[in-house]
């Protein structure tokens, strides 16, 4: 048994027990603030996570992580279509985390109703089309059949077109298009979507791709392009190289020219937005850490400065100042180590009542989502609370320099 560590234990516990009072407050103190800093830090990391899955995954919804267009046009364009039966689709679907395929073609019209008028852009796709992110954001109705000859009338509307318009499920919906003559058709409304990207959604008309093929007078192969749907959590740009690779390798003569886009590329200010809110995140991350750190730093001076007797009896009896040290840092690390579960217990709690009751609610016009959103990347959580946890016991190496400097002669007193 270590002699000296009996001692400098037996000694600690009459400290406390001296000074009951005072010790406790002063770790209560330290251990609440290492409480809140975890708190915030989980949080934040949940919330900022919430709002990168949120919006990437409705911005991809809406135009596939991946697009295949005419170079140099808007995504949405009708002026150079680019024929879909190209040879090198399936080398595309045989790359990792491509998950579909699907033509998509587009074209601008304006809608007429209840006088109101609204510029809107339709949006033709097929009966392969994936619906399992219109499914999830299906507001009122049912999603369109384009399975027959049919369905080509059926359409797809925003619930803010719909309310700015007066439409509802059921309505006959007529859009005109202008060329060197007026045409008119009408659609019958489905569904109504609610995705709350008011910037993309506000105009937007699913419809058959057919009907938009035959309104810009194009063959059953043209299309505006094609969208690419990745597997959850592929790295778009990576996939998007190897993508770009296959065109440039693979194409022949009788294969449209045609450049390869990211949904990052279709809409900067979101992907932007979410960039700076990134480094807003790291900011306070970078600061609850250090704001931790530093208070327990403080709290373990103040613990020095009430055993310095104790110190100086332990460095009488020969331990050394390492010993001495490490002692401080398994009281402190206790501290952090608690405060850091009780922190993240807490964080999870608050964090799992507002994913599934939504009790603080924002502005969709604002922040394209109706509740602050959560997702959990456990991963994430535990490496920043590893990280988080070395930051603040690096910081409280820092009592060591006063530890080397006690002088057992000087601090030895008989009370």
């Amino acid at each position: 048994m270590n002699i000296n560590l009996f001692i400098a234990k037996t000694l600690w516990r009459r400290g406390d027990e001296c000074k009951k009072g005072y010790a406790s407050s002063n770790t209560l103190i330290a251990q609440v603030s290492v409480v809140v800093s975890f708190l915030v830090i989980i949080l934040s990391i949940v919330i900022s996570d919430g709002f990168k899955y949120e919006i990437k995954s409705k911005a991809s919804g809406f135009s596939g992580d991946i697009l295949l267009k005419s170079p140099g046009v808007e995504y949405n364009s009708n002026l150079y279509p680019i024929y879909d039966n190209f040879s090198f689709r399936n080398d595309i679907l045989s790359v990792g985390d491509v998950k579909t395929m699907n033509s998509y073609a587009y074209r601008s019209g304006m809608i007429k109703y209840n006088d109101q008028i609204q510029g809107v852009v339709l949006k033709g796709v097929d009966a392969e089309y994936d619906w399992g992110f219109f499914k999830s954001i299906l507001s009122e109705g049912e999603l369109p059949d384009f399975s027959d000859t049919t369905s080509g009338n059926q359409a797809m509307i925003s619930l803010r077109l719909a309310e700015m318009m007066g439409l509802k499920v059921g309505d006959e919906m007529p859009v005109y298009f202008i060329d060197q003559s007026v045409r008119v058709s009408k659609f019958m409304i489905k569904g109504v979507f609610d995705a709350q990207l008011e910037q993309i959604d506000r105009t937007l008309i699913i419809t058959d791709i057919k009907e938009v093929q035959r309104l810009n007078g194009w063959g059953p192969a043209q299309v505006s392009g094609v969208e690419i749907q990745l597997s959850a959590g592929a790295e778009r740009a990576a996939v998007a190289d190897n993508i770009q690779d296959i065109v440039l390798e693979k194409s022949n003569e009788s294969d449209s020219q045609m450049e390869v886009t990211t949904v990052d590329d279709l809409f900067p200010h979101l992907f932007d937005w979410l960039r700076l809110l990134d480094f807003n995140v790291m900011i306070v991350l970078a600061l609850m850490m250090l704001v931790a750190g530093f208070n327990m730093l403080s709290g373990l001076l103040i613990l020095l400065f009430e055993k310095i007797s104790v110190i100086g009896l332990l460095k009488a009896l020969g331990m050394r100042n390492m010993n001495i040290h490490g002692i401080f840092m398994y009281k402190g690390f206790r501290i952090v180590l608690s405060g850091m579960i009780i922190g993240n217990i807490t964080a999870m709690a608050v964090a799992i009542l507002q994913k599934y009751f939504h009790i603080i609610r924002l502005d969709p016009e604002n922040y394209f989502v109706k509740a602050v959103p959560i997702h959990f990347d456990f991963l994430k959580i535990a490496t920043i609370d590893i990280i988080s946890v070395i930051v603040i016991m690096s910081l409280m190496l820092l009592p060591s320099l006063f530890v080397s400097r006690v002088s057992p002669d000087r601090t030895i007193r008989v009370k």
